[in-house]
């Protein structure tokens, strides 16, 4: 069996490249860190958008709902006084007793 020479590194080259690991590292993290920070960004913006954009939609349909009826009020209110001219021409009964005899007597 033949020894193994052992390669000694002095503290200084281990210091360099436990350095140049942790820089490479970190940066890896920010890499990310910052890339995860823009996706959830513009994620929230569009969330935004789309809530701006049914918010107007709500609001075009809630006008349209009160046009329609107001529409519906006016054709209602139409056809009431339609209604209305057929009953002005019957004719009115011949004797209007509104309180009866029985009505005055007390028990």
């Amino acid at each position: 069996m033949t020894p193994r020479t052992r390669f000694k590194q002095t503290l200084d080259s281990k210091t360099q490249s436990t350095i140049k690991a942790l820089i490479t590292t970190l940066s890896i993290m920010i890499f990310v860190l910052s890339i995860t920070f823009f996706a959830i960004t513009t994620n929230n913006a569009q969330k935004g958008y789309s809530l701006e954009q049914a918010k107007l939609k709500n609001e075009e349909l809630k006008s349209k709902s009160s046009t329609l009826t107001t529409k519906i009020s006016e054709a209602t209110a139409f056809t009431e006084i339609q209604e209305e001219t057929f009953i002005t021409q019957m004719e009115e009964p011949t004797e209007k007793n509104y309180v009866t005899s029985e009505d005055n007597s007390v028990y």
